[in-house]
């Protein structure tokens, strides 16, 4: 999915002050994490930010993360069969 959108004053000062553009668009990367219209790897390429560091800003903005039942057992089969290698 491509996203284009033009804010010329914010990305003005983005370009003046890189941190700045880097929380924006971690801002709407969790606005459209929590809206179910991209996912947590989404999100993080669309912020930079790793793993825990998305999950963190995820956590300051009172935002769960999106990890069904379904998802605890594979994740638990997975971890099962790698432990018996």
């Amino acid at each position: 999915m491509k996203v284009e959108a033009d804010f010329p004053d914010i990305t003005e000062e983005a370009a003046q002050e890189p941190e700045q553009g880097r929380k924006i668009l971690t801002e709407l990367a969790c606005i459209l994490y929590q809206r179910n219209i991209i996912s947590a790897g989404q999100g993080r390429r669309m912020s930079g930010l790793d793993v825990i560091e998305f999950q963190g800003a995820l956590k300051e903005r009172g935002i769960p993360i999106h990890y069904t039942v379904e998802m605890l057992a594979e994740d638990f089969a997975y971890a099962q069969s790698y432990a018996g290698r």
